[in-house]
C-alpha cells in the first residue's frame, strides 16, 4: 500500500539536519527535530509518563500534513495539541493522522481528527484491539488475558476503572489500516510502515530511509523502559518484542524519534542492547522466585519482583501501575514457558499456577 499527501513526492533529496536536535533540556516546548518535522510535547496529567511526544511533518505547497500520535482523551491533552499545531500555523482540517499504536496516550484524541477530516492510518491488529475497548464492556470481556492471574474480581474492578486504557480511550473511529511495509508520502518524504509487535500486537515504527530517521512510538524508550505484557491470542508477547528489538536493530537509526521523554544522546544501538539485557535479567529474576516456590500465580509473582515504583509494599501499589506489573510478570513467565523453563497448570479458582522447571 503507498499513501500519499496530495501532491506527494515521488523521490527526495536526504535533507540537512537542523542545528538543534531533542534534548532533555527543552522536553516541555516544541522543537524542531528535522527539516518540516516538529515535536509537539503532550501532557499527561497524573501519568508518571508526564509527557507523549506527538510529531507533525508539515506538508509542502497543497500537501496534507501528518501528525503523529495524540495524548489522551483528555481536555488537557486535547488543549496541548490544539495550541501546538496553532503554534505551527498547522490546518487542522488538512492534517492528517498516523497512531504507532492503540494506547490511548497515542490513539485518545483520534476521533477528534476524524471528525476534523483527518485521514486516520493505523495498524490492522491494533485497531481491532482498540476497538473492543468499551465502556459498555466489562473488564474480563476487554482484557481476557487477566483472567486467571489470580487477582480478585474486587481487585481488577479497582485496577481496570482506574487504568488509562480504559479511562481516556477514544470514541469509535474510522480506519486506513496499515501493515508491515508499507508506505507513506508526506512533508516531501517517503515513510515505511515497519511492523514492530511487543508493546502492542499491532505496534508500528516509522522509518525514513533518505534521513536515517525513525519515530518509534513505545517500541523503543530511552529512559524508561516499555511495558511489556500480555495480550489476548498472543503466546509469548515477550518473544516477540525481544524479536522486534533485534529486527529493527538492523536499521541504520541516526535520529531517533521516541514517543516519550528524550534520548539521553544515546544511540539506538546502545539502546536495543541495554533494554536485550534489561529483559534477560527480568527473566532471571522471575524464574528465581518459580525456583524458590512453586505452583505461584501471576499475582504473586509479580509481588514478588523488584519495580521502580514509590510504594513501600505490593499492597500500597497504585492499581494502574499494579495492572502493569501484572502484565510485565505475564509476559516473562509465558516466555518462560515458552522456552521450556517453567510450566502452568490450572488451579484452584481458574487461576493459573506457573513452576520453574
Amino acid at each position: 500500500m503507498k499513501i500519499r499527501g496530495i501532491p506527494s513526492f515521488s523521490s527526495e533529496p536526504a535533507h540537512q539536519a537542523p542545528q538543534h536536535e531533542m534534548k532533555a533540556g527543552n522536553i516541555n516546548m516544541i522543537a524542531k527535530v528535522f527539516d518540516g518535522i516538529y515535536r509537539i510535547p503532550v501532557n499527561l496529567p497524573r501519568n508518571p509518563l508526564r509527557v507523549l511526544n506527538s510529531y507533525f511533518i508539515r506538508g509542502r505547497g497543497d500537501e496534507r500534513n501528518l501528525l503523529i500520535d495524540t495524548g489522551f482523551n483528555m481536555d488537557e491533552c486535547r488543549s496541548d495539541l490544539r495550541d501546538g499545531l496553532r503554534e505551527l500555523n498547522a490546518d487542522v482540517s488538512k492534517t492528517d493522522l498516523y497512531l504507532t499504536h492503540m494506547h490511548s496516550d497515542h490513539s485518545g484524541l483520534a476521533a477528534d481528527f476524524g471528525a476534523a477530516g483527518a485521514h486516520i492510518l493505523m495498524g490492522k491488529t491494533d485497531y481491532s484491539l482498540q476497538q473492543n475497548y468499551r465502556h459498555d464492556k466489562t473488564w474480563r470481556e476487554c482484557f481476557p488475558e487477566y483472567v486467571g492471574l489470580g487477582a480478585s474480581d474486587e481487585e481488577m474492578e479497582a485496577i481496570m476503572a482506574s487504568t488509562p486504557a480504559w479511562k481516556y480511550i477514544s470514541p469509535p473511529f474510522r480506519a486506513e489500516l496499515l501493515q508491515d511495509g508499507d508506505s507513506l508520502f508526506y512533508g516531501g518524504y517517503q515513510f515505511t510502515c515497519i511492523s514492530t509487535p511487543g508493546h502492542t500486537p499491532g505496534h508500528l515504527c516509522l522509518y525514513n530511509a533518505a534521513n536515517r530517521l525513525m519515530f518509534l512510538g513505545d517500541h523503543v524508550l530511552f529512559d524508561i523502559t516499555p511495558n511489556i505484557t500480555c495480550w489476548p491470542g498472543v503466546e509469548d508477547s515477550l518473544g516477540d518484542y525481544l524479536e522486534s528489538l533485534r529486527k529493527i536493530a538492523a536499521y541504520d537509526v541516526r535520529i531517533p524519534l521516541p514517543g516519550h521523554r528524550t534520548t539521553r544522546g544515546m544511540s539506538m544501538a546502545a539502546r536495543v542492547e541495554q533494554l536485550l539485557a534489561h529483559h534477560e535479567k527480568r527473566l532471571e529474576e522471575t524464574h528465581s522466585i518459580l525456583v524458590r516456590r512453586p505452583q505461584q500465580t501471576c499475582y504473586e509473582t509479580a509481588s514478588q519482583m523488584s519495580w521502580k515504583i514509590r510504594a513501600k509494599s505490593w499492597a500500597d501499589f497504585p492499581p494502574a501501575q499494579k495492572m502493569f506489573a501484572l502484565g510485565e510478570a505475564k509476559s516473562h513467565l509465558d516466555y518462560l514457558v515458552h522456552k521450556g523453563k517453567a510450566r502452568c497448570v490450572p488451579g484452584p479458582g481458574g487461576h493459573w499456577l506457573y513452576s520453574a522447571v
